[in-house]
């Protein structure tokens, strides 16, 4: 199946939207919005998307488009946007919240043994 460049734009950006609940007006803006949640290759790959859309607006510079690495390109997007695990993401981040948590109750228990123990009640 042959993708235009606005259907694999389309497609990204829904993959952002799901993916990176990533919203914006235009591909520019969901990918400004991702910032750093975005490898900086499948960055520069998206942008190349979104900025091959703006020159197929127009018919002369369009031409300038590179159809081959624009496939490319969506691919790389869309390959890393299927490899992320929402519920992974979930997991890690419950985990994350209960291990500092702890530490800090770890760090607050130590913390009043050693003032004790220094006026001498222990």
């Amino acid at each position: 199946m042959v993708l235009t460049m606005q259907q694999m734009v389309n497609e990204v950006r829904d993959g952002l939207q799901g993916k990176l609940h990533v919203r914006g007006r235009s591909l520019d803006a969901q990918i400004r919005k991702a910032g750093r949640r975005l490898p900086r290759r499948v960055r520069q790959d998206a942008t190349y998307l979104a900025q091959g859309v703006a020159l197929m607006e127009n018919p002369k510079l369009a031409r300038m488009i590179d159809i081959g690495k624009a496939r490319q390109a969506h691919r790389n997007v869309m390959a890393h946007l299927n490899s992320i695990d929402i519920a992974a993401q979930r997991r890690n981040a419950a985990l994350n919240l209960v291990a500092s948590i702890a530490f800090a109750l770890l760090v607050t228990g130590v913390l009043l043994l050693f003032v004790l123990w220094q006026r001498g009640f222990i």
